[in-house]
């Protein structure tokens, strides 16, 4: 299916009378931000929009403004009660199924706000633009679009986007683009620093107990020992409670020395999948690894869930994991 443009866009929200956005299931920092900034916008341009989410949102993010307005609707129950959403715009989601209970919601349009190349055009309208360093970036050219300017709290959820997606500017997509267009999120005043704060040194005890937990399970591959990750099974996982957000524990492998491609491994509640966030350092690709899980993302930072326990995933993955490092 062919992408729409921006403009395409930007007629059905001046259309839409009522606007809800959304996100993925485990929001991060580029879908809240994305869809937070879009929020503003829009309903300081006399908009009725709301946000909801399909599963919980880490606390880390409060500091975004209207933050405290984003509704869970992790139910079918609760999905069913918002009655015709009008317009229902998913920021950063990459296919249906990662909308949740939300996919279901009684709505006139969906709209696809995106930029992974995996992305699988599920919207009524699809605007994947796979050269944006965020989703953030993506949603401020709807917003030049659409006539609106930047101000603070806009730029402030724009920024976390970007810092967020670019891995505090260290990840592959990180270009002079990037860096010209945070510039132009700075010159609003915003405070960077204390942003960066807030994502950083955001910590809770429990955070840093996952982390040590983290560490008790650090693998290293035999056979290549550029390859290098964290397994977690269910009852590792309940030695110390699940985190509110898994955030960057892939980080860990990743920053051994010689490290090329890391992972991270997290049972699932059920016992019978498991959760995958796979890293790798350019010219090595893990995209192609989650999409041949039937997950999706980039070439260098990619998702996806595997049926069956961490020793059963283990044993798929990681063959194909040293394949990507002979390929690449």
């Amino acid at each position: 299916m062919a992408d729409n443009s921006y403009q395409d866009v930007v007629s059905k929200m001046q259309a839409a009378e009522r606007i809800c956005i959304t996100t993925h299931i485990n929001p991060d920092g580029d879908g809240i931000g994305a869809g937070l900034a879009l929020l503003l916008a829009l309903r300081a341009g006399g908009k009725q929009v709301r946000f909801i989410c399909p599963s919980p949102m880490a606390k880390i993010y409060e500091f975004l403004p209207c933050f405290d307005e984003i509704v869970v609707c992790d139910k079918p129950e609760a999905v069913k009660e918002l009655g015709n959403v009008g317009t229902l715009i998913s920021c950063d989601c990459g296919d249906r199924a990662r909308l949740g209970v939300v996919a279901e919601a009684e709505r006139d349009c969906l709209i696809n706000l995106d930029h992974h190349a995996s992305n699988d055009r599920f919207g009524d309208i699809n605007l994947v633009d796979v050269q944006a360093e965020s989703t953030g970036v993506v949603v401020e050219g709807v917003l030049r679009a659409l006539g609106f300017g930047l101000n603070k709290p806009i730029a402030t959820c724009l920024y976390t986007t970007i810092v967020f997606d670019t891995g505090r500017f260290m990840h592959s997509n990180t270009t002079a683009h990037t860096f010209r267009w945070t510039a132009n999120l700075l010159d609003t005043g915003i405070d960077a620093a204390l942003i960066n704060r807030k994502l950083t040194y955001t910590r809770t005890k429990h955070d840093l107990d996952v982390q040590r937990l983290a560490l008790d399970f650090l693998l290293i591959d035999e056979e290549d020992q550029r390859i290098a990750g964290i397994a977690l099974n269910k009852a590792d996982i309940e030695q110390v409670g699940r985190p509110e957000d898994w955030g960057e524990l892939v980080e860990i492998p990743r920053s051994l020395v010689g490290n090329e491609i890391a992972f991270l491994l997290r049972e699932n509640a059920d016992g019978a999948s498991v959760r995958c966030s796979l890293r790798s350092n350019p010219p090595y690709a893990v995209g192609p690894v989650a999409e041949h899980f039937g997950g999706g993302g980039h070439l260098q930072a990619a998702g996806c869930t595997i049926e069956g326990s961490i020793d059963d995933v283990l044993k798929v993955l990681v063959p194909q994991l040293r394949q990507q490092m002979n390929i690449s």
